[in-house]
């Protein structure tokens, strides 16, 4: 999905149009929800892509992503966010990973565009910290970001695709997704080597509202979870480190100065990510007490969900 970002998602489609992968062999599926669709943009690329260009109202990220996905024609489906850009080998990765194990959901890789900005840094390291904190070294994969994996189409539809319920929060769907598809004993399988160069957040604002808004996301995650029964489910993720600790190792890898700041920022995440959890509990609380939901001038004032992580939703055939 792209919403509002055209100049990310031309160097995303650019990128695109640069891969080893043969073109004849993919389609790019965007489903734009932007206040002015990314006409232009789109129109430079065609010569060099095939696309399918969606253009509607903004569903969310979930479902952005199933209305890409029922679009879409190939066997295989490969989500990337619109700010992302992929290298050249990216497709071919993904495809071989597919090839071998093509009832699997497949993770890729994730490097951070902009190293010197902190706020862009601290994205990176968090990233990092969350991947590692999931997916422990001999253990199966439990968790990849989604802005970039694959997954069979078949298989994505017959599970429902993303739970709409989510609609425009950013963060917590693709959490929701995972558990869905692990608790129809879908496997997930880590493909490092497909990687995508993601332009984290680069503001003080971006950077809050971002997590800010994934912390409602992950409490419409867990009350989903509980709701559904798969709280209770047997896990076979047991973390060997604590979060803390998987933070340590992408720090130690940043200059002096910089691992000082992102330090810093992490304390803010920690609080962004706490603060979004805790409004998103406080809005569900009163709507479950009013008398007539429907009555507007009861309606508490919520912040605008304006998703950050936007999809963009490829394809291999």
């Amino acid at each position: 999905m792209t919403f509002n970002r055209p100049e990310s998602l031309g160097r995303c489609l650019e990128s695109l149009s640069k891969q080893t992968f043969p073109s004849v062999m993919f389609e790019v599926v965007i489903v734009d929800g932007s206040v002015v669709p990314a006409r232009e943009v789109v129109t430079k690329l065609r010569d060099r892509l095939d696309i399918q260009h969606l253009i509607g109202p903004n569903l969310g990220i979930a479902g952005n992503r199933n209305r890409g996905a029922s679009h879409a024609r190939g066997a295989c489906l490969a989500f990337m966010d619109d700010d992302c850009v992929a290298r050249p080998d990216w497709l071919e990765r993904i495809d071989s990973a597919f090839q071998t194990t093509p009832h699997a959901m497949i993770g890729g890789g994730v490097e951070n565009v902009s190293p010197e900005n902190a706020y862009a840094a601290a994205g990176q390291v968090i990233t990092e910290a969350v991947m590692a904190y999931f997916n422990p070294p001999e253990q199966e994969p439990t968790f990849f970001p989604g802005l970039n994996f694959a997954i069979s189409r078949q298989a994505f539809l017959e599970l429902g695709g993303c739970d709409s319920q989510f609609q425009l929060l950013g963060g917590g769907e693709d959490r929701d997704f995972i558990d869905r598809w692990r608790h129809a004993n879908g496997s997930l399988v880590s493909c490092p080597e497909a990687i995508v160069r993601h332009e984290h957040r680069s503001s003080l604002r971006g950077f809050v509202r971002q997590y800010f808004h994934y912390g409602r996301g992950g409490w419409l995650y867990q009350r989903l979870k509980r709701e559904s029964g798969r709280a209770n489910l047997p896990e076979q993720f047991k973390p060997t480190r604590s979060m803390s600790e998987c933070l340590q190792s992408p720090l130690q890898q940043l200059a002096g100065g910089m691992r000082w700041k992102v330090r810093g920022l992490i304390w803010l995440w920690w609080f962004s990510y706490r603060c979004g959890i805790i409004w998103q509990a406080m809005i569900e609380l009163v709507k479950s007490r009013k008398p007539n939901p429907k009555a507007e001038d009861k309606k508490i004032e919520e912040f605008p969900a304006v998703s950050d992580d936007h999809d963009h939703h490829k394809e291999t055939r």
